[in-house]
């Protein structure tokens, strides 16, 4: 039996209450969840650290717990001083209260600036945000994301994350946004081990989008699919988990192209993912 704890993003699902939420993710597999801290959804940010542990309190009415938000976290930055401004702390609050252990965000570039300057300036930033992670004990959890102006590979977030204590801030491995970086799971989750916090399983491959006009340069585009389908092979990357005793959260963004069949998908691959860690 897996000792992982296995959540799914409620992004798809805005319009069900907490209560029918709740009862939802049980019935489809899971135990846990990351929360969309969003305007328009069931809590949003404006509601602070009440509307955190209303949400947090509901769920586990249904043995449903928190594992990750995904927030928003404003910061500004001052250019040569480091300095902050905007920084949400009822964010920060609302998760120590409530014991939400990471804040999960992805990080873009600055077009305007070369690949080291971003990284300087983005050091300036988690500089900046580390004093409110170690006032309320949670992690800014900082995911790869494809793009041309993103932190796009796990080698990406090493060169980021690798000065900081992974307590406070660390890595969340995405095996989708991987897979498109053309990394082998087993050398990227090897690059990040010691700074993961979290790990996410989705899948995804590119494909041409303007094919019929073969003289023109590609464009590509991606398509979400279920587990099995996608470049990363989340076999391999299971087989490194377990063989490390990965005993973080699992979990799944249930994001799909084909998104009538969401819920479909989702309830698939945690039967799928929980096969392969042999739970």
């Amino acid at each position: 039996m897996s000792k992982n704890r296995f959540s799914v993003f409620t992004k798809p699902w805005k319009t069900q209450s907490l209560e029918e939420l709740g009862a939802l993710i049980r019935d489809m597999g899971y135990d846990a969840v990351e929360y969309p801290l969003r305007d328009g959804f069931q809590v949003e940010p404006a509601e602070g650290v009440k509307g955190i542990i209303r949400l947090v309190k509901t769920l586990e009415k249904s043995g449903v717990t928190v594992a990750s938000l995904a927030a928003g976290i404003d910061v500004q930055t001052t250019d040569g001083k480091g300095e902050v401004a905007g920084i949400n702390e009822q964010v920060f609050a609302g998760c120590g209260e409530a014991g939400i252990p990471i804040i999960r965000i992805c990080q873009s570039f600055n077009r305007a600036m070369g690949f080291h300057e971003n990284m300087n300036a983005l050091h300036r930033r988690y500089d900046a945000i580390l004093p409110f992670c170690k006032k309320f004990n949670v992690t800014l959890g900082v995911q790869m994301h494809y793009g041309s102006a993103d932190i796009a590979s796990s080698y990406d977030s090493y060169i980021l994350l690798k000065d900081y204590d992974p307590k406070y801030i660390a890595a969340v491995w995405d095996a989708g946004h991987s897979g498109l970086a053309g990394e082998p799971p087993r050398y990227a989750l090897d690059c990040l081990w010691d700074h993961l916090c979290m790990v996410n399983f989705k899948a995804a491959h590119w494909f041409r989008k303007n094919e019929a006009a073969q003289e023109e340069e590609a464009q590509w585009g991606v398509n979400w699919v279920p587990g099995g389908r996608g470049m990363g092979s989340w076999k391999e990357a299971v087989d490194y988990l377990k063989k490390r005793n990965y005993s973080g959260t699992i979990c799944l963004p249930a994001e799909y192209s084909d998104e009538p069949n969401v819920e479909k998908y989702a309830r698939e691959d945690i039967r799928y993912i929980k096969g392969l860690f042999g739970g």
